[in-house]
């Protein structure tokens, strides 16, 4: 029998101003191990049971998220969700298929099992449920660049999980569900997880589609549909890449000693200016549906507190980042940015000849097509497909929030 490798802590130091710093650690962790399984009633959802077991399976769907900001990353650490933000769903999917057992069992293949195997076991403990689960699940194989694989993960098992149930919980409830229970795999590679920072905004534009802002505490604010709205993502070269090409699987400690450091740091300066870009431009412009002047907000955006940390990053003060967001810009795109921790960048247009100029100079610039991305915005959000009939869930009356 192979040697079970012991767990380790990492240490992250806090800075949130030039007078609040402190220690913290990412510990690893077994999936279900019950310390890191949090009562329904610690994050506001009212405890529940299932206790009948019915065998039911379905196939779950649900696009990718890209997170242009994060409102203010001092709203949020290990436990404790929010900080707010920005989200939209593109055409980019996870695919689960989950089907409820009678033997208490959680059963997983395909990719992300470790995160997948935990979910299982979390929607066990806090139901009560004398069952288990058969789970496969796949994603869209583009992890750590900024483009939601953990998110979209949990979402999907998520959402799979709740429906073979009975749906014991609403949209919001699965959104909070997620978000205190956020995880990723230890980048020590070992078979344990760890604990992640997280915004709700992966599960609201994984749930909904569209553009949507979020607010603190998982509280989704203000949702649009994006019709025709063509989108281009793109992965640069760029120095903090370089464990892709040494085959680690996850950069989460250096993620996590970012947003733990210089984005909080400059989040707890300019929150109140970004809060109000927020509310005084980018919400009217979604409402009047006019993606230029939102897209002029999120330019603004890109230069402030957290998200002038993660551009910093990628090398060189954050100049191959805004290179190319500004060269977007400057070619007619009507929004711009980086999503999440980066490196990947896009941009969303609604005019075919911009979107044709963009991936002109795309090619001009020697980029291969391996890191170029040509999709749409996902309207629609998750999908559930069960007996060969597949229907969106934000359509369905009882998903709320």
């Amino acid at each position: 029998m192979s040697e079970i490798a012991s767990k380790k802590k990492i240490e992250i130091n806090i800075i949130g101003s030039m007078i609040d710093r402190v220690t913290t650690f990412l510990e690893e962790f077994e999936p279900g191990q019950k310390e890191f399984i949090i009562p329904l009633e610690n994050f506001g959802v009212a405890p529940r049971t299932v206790k009948e077991v019915y065998e039911r399976e379905v196939e779950i769907t649900v696009p990718a998220r890209l997170h242009p900001s994060v409102l203010d990353m001092n709203r949020f650490n290990l436990d404790r969700a929010g900080g707010g933000g920005i989200g939209v769903g593109v055409q980019i999917y996870f695919h689960a298929k989950v089907k409820s057992i009678k033997e208490p069992e959680i059963r997983v293949k395909g990719e992300r099992t470790l995160i997948v195997k935990h979910f299982g076991y979390i929607f066990k403990e806090l139901l009560q449920y004398p069952g288990g689960f058969e789970i496969e699940l796949y994603d869209h194989k583009r992890r750590h660049v900024g483009m939601g694989s953990s998110a979209g993960t949990m979402c999907a098992a998520c959402i799979g999980i709740n429906e073979v149930l009975g749906r014991p919980f609403t949209g919001r409830e699965l959104r909070r569900i997620l978000g205190y229970h956020s995880c990723e795999e230890s980048p020590n590679g070992n078979g344990y997880l760890i604990r992640a920072f997280e915004t709700g905004i992966g599960a609201m534009a994984g749930v909904n589609g569209g553009w949507v802002i979020g607010a603190d505490d998982l509280e989704m604010v203000y949702r649009i549909d994006l019709p025709d709205t063509k989108v281009i993502i793109f992965i640069p070269d760029v120095p903090s890449l370089e464990d892709e090409f040494t085959g680690k699987e996850t950069a989460a400690e250096s993620e996590a000693e970012l947003l733990m450091t210089r984005a909080r740091y400059l989040d707890s300066m300019q929150s109140c200016v970004k809060s109000q870009l927020i509310l005084m431009n980018m919400i009217p412009a979604m409402i009047k549906r006019d993606l230029k002047a939102m897209g002029d907000a999120m330019f603004d955006l890109c230069f402030l507190g957290s998200k002038r940390a993660e551009c910093e990053q990628h090398g060189s003060f954050g100049a191959p980042i805004y290179s190319y967001i500004s060269t977007f810009r400057n070619i007619g795109a009507e929004i711009a940015g980086m999503s999440s921790v980066g490196p990947t960048i896009f941009a969303l247009t609604q005019k075919d000849d911009v979107y044709d100029r963009i991936i002109k100079y795309l090619h001009t610039q020697g980029v291969p097509e391996s890191r170029i991305i040509e999709t749409q915005v996902d309207n629609v959000g998750a999908k559930i497909k069960e007996n060969g009939v597949e229907r969106a869930f934000q359509h369905e009356g009882w998903l709320l929030g």
